[in-house]
């Protein structure tokens, strides 16, 4: 510790000069001092300069007792260090004065120059370890992320008021009760085992997780887990501190959708139909089943356009996406490619007239007249269609098959569907 600046308030000539006298022998520390003879002219020097520890004395000309205590408080600075001086052996002013924010009481004429300068030091140290735990007091009391402190076996102790504004638990409801109130039951017990073996093996833990407000509604959270130990290096405590990322998921929700999904049908895109092509096909490769592929091409989709704007093209497209998911099952995939251009993928298909009773429904379906803003549309539909393995060994090879079988039904007059070839009865 450097140069220690210290304010004497005495007003005493004698006990000031007996504190300047005590500070000057040799001893560790090197100390600065400034006398007030009041309280007064002890706020005069504050205001001018810092210091790092007051020693006061309790009866001024124009204060006495605690009250000087708490107006010297008053004035000071955060980081000063107050330690009281009085001519009373009085254990309780003592204990009151450090309730105040004294850091030390000490009795006139019974400490030699060691005494002291020890205490003085002590005084500094104890002022800045209980500045720096009123901010990590401040920010655990208003920081937006919640935090809960156990005990080594897990017991709540204390939490803050984040805790409360994410899960609903007040304070009272948690405390001595263990985090399991909190579980959601989405993560099997092996989450947890794994969670507290690294845990236990590396100190700390940290990863996504879903809890359960205190209202029952399920939510996502960033969560971390440290341990606590003391100087022996035994554990005594762990701290969790966590933040609500209901937000973020919805965020990468909704980008994740924009870019699997089209965005005016809301169906499946090239992108994800190619994946759900690419399971579809693996499955059949599991099991004695077919998979079946079926390209749907609109019929007079553009004099719709031309005759109705581009508005009502859209909201044509919607309605055919919504009339086709209609036809499948949910293990089924209706997508759109481009423009008028939708697939159809059936997985689980066990003969070929599976396919074909689909498509027809697709026809018949489509022809159906539309109902939109500007009027009423009507439009046709050509459907190929293309079996795996028969038609094609791959993805790629499967979308050309059913392309060219549409094509074929193009050709012929449209309105209808067809196999890339025709299956043998």
């Amino acid at each position: 510790m450097g140069e220690i600046r210290v304010l004497v308030v005495e007003d005493n000539p004698g006990d000031a000069a007996l504190i300047r006298y005590s500070l000057a022998e040799p001893g560790q520390g090197r100390f600065t001092i400034a006398h007030a003879s009041s309280l007064k002219e002890a706020v005069q020097h504050l205001a001018a300069q810092h210091f790092d520890v007051i020693l006061l004395d309790l009866s001024l000309p124009d204060s006495f007792g605690l009250e000087t205590v708490k107006k010297i408080l008053e004035s000071a600075p955060p980081k000063a260090a107050v330690v009281v001086l009085s001519g009373l052996d009085d254990e309780e002013l003592a204990l009151e004065a450090v309730k105040q924010g004294a850091q030390d009481y000490l009795v006139k004429g019974r400490s030699d120059g060691d005494v002291l300068r020890r205490a003085i030091r002590y005084a500094i140290e104890r002022q800045r370890i209980e500045e720096a735990m009123r901010l990590a007091e401040a920010v655990f009391k208003n920081v937006d992320t919640g935090i809960f402190v156990t005990d080594a076996e897990g017991a709540i102790v204390r939490t803050n008021p984040a805790f409360t504004r994410i899960t609903g638990y007040e304070s009272e409801d948690v405390i001595g009760k263990t985090a399991d109130l909190l579980k959601s039951g989405v993560q099997e017990d092996s989450f947890y085992e794994e969670m507290w073996e690294k845990l236990r093996s590396l100190g700390h833990w940290e990863g996504e997780i879903w809890n359960r407000r205190k209202s029952g509604n399920i939510y996502p959270e960033w969560l971390r887990i440290d341990a606590v130990l003391d100087s022996a290096g035994r554990l005594t405590n762990y701290v969790a501190t966590f933040t609500d990322i209901t937000f973020r998921k919805e965020i990468e929700n909704q980008l994740r959708l924009q870019a699997t999904h089209d965005t005016l049908t809301g169906l499946p895109n090239r992108y994800l139909f190619t994946d759900r092509l690419l399971h579809a096909l693996a499955q059949a490769d599991r099991s004695t089943q077919k998979a079946a592929l079926l390209f749907v091409d609109l019929d007079g989709f553009k004099e719709v356009n031309d005759s109705y704007g581009h508005m009502a093209g859209d909201q044509l497209l919607i309605e055919v996406a919504t009339r086709l998911q209609a036809l499948v099952r949910a293990t089924d995939t209706v997508a759109r490619l481009a423009g008028d251009e939708f697939t159809l993928i059936l997985s689980g298909v066990i003969k070929w007239q599976d396919a074909s009773t689909v498509a027809e429904k697709v026809v018949e379906t489509l022809s159906q007249p539309f109902l939109l803003k500007e009027g009423q549309a009507s439009i046709s539909a050509s459907v190929g269609i293309a079996l795996y393995p028969d038609d094609a060994t791959d993805s790629d090879k499967l979308l050309i098959a059913a392309d060219a079988a549409m094509y074929a039904i193009k050709q012929k007059g449209k309105n209808g569907f067809g196999f890339y070839r025709q299956p043998q009865s």
